[in-house]
């Protein structure tokens, strides 16, 4: 099969356009996060513990959703959670109260413990053989355009609309890409049946757990900032809501130029690679504060934040199939789950430090970063120039 043949590549550009709308969704309290506070009549520290049980919910429900779905054929999997995905937010925009926003939000939530952890091996496995890289970069440019795009549009939206807009827009998108999946997905069968016996190998492979925990830490850091962000912005720096919106479109596109980047260094000189990414995602948080008082300067920071941290996110994902080869379902479940553990500690800690100080919440998130920085010079990642290969259908 012609690796460059736009048409074989048509169905994994489907499962990105996938991952663009879930990363949307995702991420949009982050740029509501006032507007839904003063809607539902919550404190923003509060409101902030949405992104944080969000989180919690995919962690600890990855794993068992996997297994009990593994089984399932993967067209019919991905239907269904994104058919789940539409309804609970087109419901989440009708939400008259926190409680029935944090419902909604449970539900997407279960849909998306369960994408994360199928989409990457299929979008490999729907893939021309030996387009591993290209897929994985496909994937995240999916996301990227979540960043890029729907963020910032869906912030827009619900600064001028009201942030129920925003969710129901979401829906909205999200009913057009599963009438896309539906065309383009054929019928994949599971490759196999994933049990929790799988599990307890993966923790003895030394260079995987180090992957994990990594994750974690670097994740963590990264969402106790971000989370925040624009309270930070607003609070600090006095920055008028419209120039939020430019700064979240600026580090959607450097999750773009991200994967482009990545997809030619990463398999090149991956220890320089993760050595570098994680120094930008340190020093950008040590750097906020200096920088909320310039938007040039927090422009240039948000691009070089986003580039190393789209970077990382592709080094981790490719080590990760790269150890576990023989149960990738379960491998990126587990990851899945670790990263969104990362994204509600984060989010909790940018609670607690946004009550007490707001400003601090670089400094909290860089501790974390730190901590990555230093285990990263235990692990051994020079091999992963050699995971591109065929990959079976």
């Amino acid at each position: 099969m012609n690796t460059n043949s736009l048409k074989s590549w048509l169905p994994t550009v489907s499962i990105s356009l996938a991952s663009f709308i879930f990363v949307t969704s995702e991420f949009i309290p982050v740029g509501l996060l006032p507007e839904i506070s003063a809607g539902l009549g919550k404190s923003e520290a509060f409101t902030g513990l949405l992104m944080t049980i969000y989180a919690w919910i995919v962690a600890t429900m990855s794993l068992p959703m996997t297994v009990v779905s593994s089984h399932w054929d993967r067209r019919r999997l991905m239907l269904i959670l994104l058919g789940t995905f539409v309804v609970a937010n087109l419901a989440s925009g009708l939400a008259a109260s926190f409680g029935m926003l944090l419902v909604c939000r449970i539900i997407v939530a279960f849909a998306h413990a369960v994408f994360w952890s199928i989409a990457i091996p299929l979008a490999i496995r729907l893939g021309p053989a030996g387009g591993r890289a290209k897929a994985l970069s496909i994937i995240a440019m999916g996301a990227s355009l979540g960043n890029i795009l729907g963020i910032p549009l869906g912030t827009f939206l619900g600064q001028s609309f009201g942030w129920r807009m925003a969710f129901s827009l979401i829906a909205l998108v999200a009913f057009v890409i599963y009438v896309i999946l539906y065309r383009m997905l054929p019928s994949l069968p599971s490759q196999s049946i994933t049990t929790f016996k799988n599990v307890p190998s993966l923790f003895k492979r030394k260079s995987l757990v180090l992957v994990y925990l990594m994750t974690a830490l670097t994740v963590t850091g990264h969402f106790t900032a971000f989370t925040y962000i624009k309270p930070f912005l607003l609070a600090v720096g006095g920055i008028s809501t419209d120039f939020v919106v430019v700064l979240l479109l600026v580090f959607g596109a450097s999750g773009v130029f991200g994967s482009i980047l990545g997809s030619k260094i990463i398999y090149k000189h991956p220890k320089n690679a993760l050595w570098i990414s994680l120094g930008i995602v340190f020093s950008s948080l040590l750097l906020m504060t200096l920088a909320v008082h310039s938007q040039i300067w927090l422009m240039a920071l948000a691009f070089v934040w986003g580039t190393a941290l789209t970077l990382l996110c592709l080094i981790f994902q490719s080590a990760v199939l790269k150890e576990a080869p023989d149960v990738q379902d379960v491998a990126m479940s587990l990851y899945s789950g670790i990263f969104n553990i990362g994204i509600g500690g984060g989010a909790l800690l940018g609670s607690i430090s946004s009550t007490n100080h707001i400003g601090s919440v670089g400094y909290v998130g860089a501790i974390f970063v730190l901590a990555s920085l230093m285990l990263s010079a235990k692990f051994q990642i020079s091999e992963l120039k050699h995971t591109e290969g065929a990959v079976g259908h």
